[in-house]
């Protein structure tokens, strides 16, 4: 699932003042209240993978932190059409595990842009009708390279290079996709069920043992760049993101997804505008409005204003593997003192917080189960879950 989280929250950001003491002071801009109810578009078109999120913006004093389900646009009619008016292809509401993600709208299919045609993104909501200007593809040059270097800090930068041989393409969106795989301190041999205190034996190559799991997330912010100011449309070492010390991306794994997208250079401004009101905290509706609406319009209203830019796009994407052995990630194995336990103690340790690492016998009779914080033994509490992905290059489970 793709997340569009950032214009809701830099919506909610502009309601607030942040002082030192660390108390939260509302604050409402001159105007703001009249803001509310202007429709925001975000997504791309693409030969494969459009997606369209509508949403309307809510008044300040009206804002939760989670306001993704409240300004969702649903009911609407999307499509993609042509120079000549023709539609391409209609954007149907996304479902997610059987359900409609609510605001969103994706192509079934593949788009074909036909050479030297121009494409629009044409909205109709109840009677009004929302139509992006006309924009000519841009083919995106490929990925160079992703690499990536560990600082003086001990975080990690990643970063992208590419360049358009032909010299003509000099902006770029990038987004990203990581996955990770995190590991227990120890393998956690035995489970104990306090509600009839039986013990299940846990199976490392198993599908349900806690000592593998895996994390995923993607990029938050606006990540664009320019090339327009070098020689040559070269983008060098261009860093998108930074991951900090003591992280569980530095357990054991870790992968990431860079997807390129040329764009034009309105589009960049544009992007690059909004992008700075979210890092100082500002909003679309200041200093100038017209920086952040855009190029959609409000066909049947031409006054109403309307947030969003869209760009006709190819997708290009480029994936590499991390391994994290040399890195500083969390101290996890130091999870303290074992303890040893009978089988008449165990619910004690469990309500103690233990785990069962192993058992070993004592004089061929009693068995004695060796224990740690459970923290350690169990990786679903550090965030993992067992859906590991689908192109995951080892044979864990």
């Amino acid at each position: 699932m793709k997340r569009y989280g950032y214009l809701n929250a830099l919506l909610y950001l502009i309601g607030t003042v942040l002082f030192p003491s660390g108390c939260i002071v509302p604050f409402e801009p001159a105007g703001v209240q009249d803001s509310a109810g202007i429709l925001v578009v975000e997504g791309m078109i693409l030969e494969t993978g459009t997606t369209i999120k509508l949403s309307r913006t809510v008044r300040l004093d009206e804002q939760s932190r989670d306001t993704s389900l409240l300004n969702a646009v649903n009911g609407a009619r999307v499509q993609v059409i042509d120079g000549a008016h023709q539609t391409v292809a209609v954007a149907e509401p996304q479902m997610i595990d059987g359900k409609i993600n609510p605001g969103v709208y994706a192509v079934n299919g593949e788009i074909a842009f036909t050479p030297g045609m121009k494409y629009a993104l044409d909205i109709r909501i109840e009677e009004k009708q929302y139509q992006s200007a006309f924009v000519s593809p841009v083919m995106t040059p490929e990925i160079d390279e992703i690499s990536w270097k560990i600082n003086d800090d001990s975080s990690l930068d990643i970063m992208v290079s590419t360049h358009d041989p032909e010299g003509s393409i000099n902006y770029y969106r990038w987004a990203f996709e990581e996955d990770w795989e995190i590991r227990a301190a120890y393998f956690g041999a035995w489970v104990f069920d306090p509600g009839n205190g039986t013990l299940t034996g846990q199976s490392l190559s198993g599908p349900n043992n806690t000592y593998y799991c895996w994390d995923s997330d993607v990029s938050k912010s606006i990540l664009v760049g320019a090339s327009d100011k070098h020689t040559e449309a070269v983008i060098k070492n261009r860093r998108i993101h930074r991951i900090l010390p003591n992280n569980t991306r530095f357990s054991y794994l870790y992968s990431i997804l860079v997807k390129q997208y040329g764009i034009d250079r309105e589009a960049f401004h544009y992007l690059e505008n909004v992008q700075k009101n979210m890092d100082y905290g500002g909003s679309f509706f200041a200093p100038q409005p017209s920086e952040v609406r855009g190029n959609i319009t409000c066909v049947s209203s031409p006054h109403e204003p309307v947030i969003g830019y869209i760009v006709a796009t190819k997708e290009v994407a480029a994936r590499i593997y991390i391994s994290t052995e040399n890195m500083e990630g969390e101290d996890w194995h130091n999870c303290g003192d074992q303890h040893e336990f009978s089988v008449s103690d165990l619910l004690a340790a469990y309500l103690n917080g233990l785990g069962i690492i192993d058992v070993y016998y004592e004089d061929d009779e009693v068995d004695i189960f060796v224990c740690a914080p459970v923290r350690c033994v169990d990786c679903t509490l550090r965030g993992g879950t067992k859906n590991k992905p689908a192109f995951w290059p080892n044979e864990h489970q």
